[in-house]
């Protein structure tokens, strides 16, 4: 393949993603009183997990599973409305990590590599 080819792959892979990621979100969004869908973006980048919402979020319930299985970070935080919420992990391994965000007793799942 050239690069041209591989690069525009690439893209198109980034872009689906982004997409799935904002469908999840939206098929699995918690109720809302104008009842209109939700952007949630979240990503580890070094020791941080960023989660950006659309939407201010309250009382939501955070677990962070390692890839071994363990409950590594537990809370509950408010997202901020566009504005990116950073919560600092201690010196994670690379790996891959479940992020469980939870509003009343309904938990949306996602799953993240470091």
């Amino acid at each position: 393949m050239g690069k041209m080819t591989i690069k525009t792959l690439l893209t198109v892979c980034f872009f689906f993603l982004l997409l799935i990621t904002k469908i999840d979100a939206h098929e699995a969004t918690w109720d809302s009183m104008d009842r209109r869908s939700v952007t949630l973006f979240l990503t580890i980048e070094k020791n941080n997990l960023h989660i950006y919402s659309d939407k201010q979020w309250d009382n939501i319930d955070i677990q962070i599973i390692d890839p071994n299985g363990r409950t590594i970070y537990i809370d509950m935080i408010s997202i901020p409305a566009e504005k990116e919420q950073i919560i600092p992990l201690s010196d994670i391994p690379n790996g891959y990590y479940q992020v469980i965000l939870t509003k009343n007793n309904k938990p949306i799942s996602w799953y993240l590599t470091k």
